[in-house]
């Protein structure tokens, strides 16, 4: 618990709403993975935090998404990578708590990603502008 606390806190910190915190310079970063979409670590995190209870962060963390997370971008995306950390991180969230704000967004990112999966071989395409 102390450990996630401490990698929480620090996410917090210095990297509240960007994708990533780089430990050693404290610095937030966003990779190109996800285009302009932001908030990664914070989705990433919900299951988790919920499974711990620390309830604080987890209200947090879904005041966020709810407020923040926003998928209306026009940017290449990696369908896979946006796939396990946003659509993963929402559903598992949603199951965990049942809180009807992750099942929306889940549901409004896979409506965007359908067109990566409507290919000539059945093969997802890597890349995909999600506008």
């Amino acid at each position: 618990m102390a450990m996630m606390k401490h990698a929480w806190d620090n996410y917090k910190r210095y990297a509240w709403g960007l994708n990533e915190l780089k430990p050693i310079s404290k610095q937030g970063h966003s990779s190109n993975l996800f285009g302009n979409i932001q908030g990664a670590t914070i989705v990433d995190a919900l299951d988790t935090l919920y499974i711990m209870e620390m309830k604080e962060e987890f209200k947090e963390a879904k005041e966020w998404v709810e407020k923040n997370l926003d998928f209306n971008v026009n940017a290449e995306i990696s369908v896979f990578e946006v796939n396990i950390r946003f659509v993963g991180g929402l559903l598992s969230a949603y199951y965990l708590s049942g809180e009807e704000v992750f099942r929306k967004k889940a549901v409004e990112l896979g409506e965007k990603l359908l067109p990566a999966f409507n290919t000539p071989t059945g093969i997802p395409w890597a890349l995909l502008n999600i506008k």
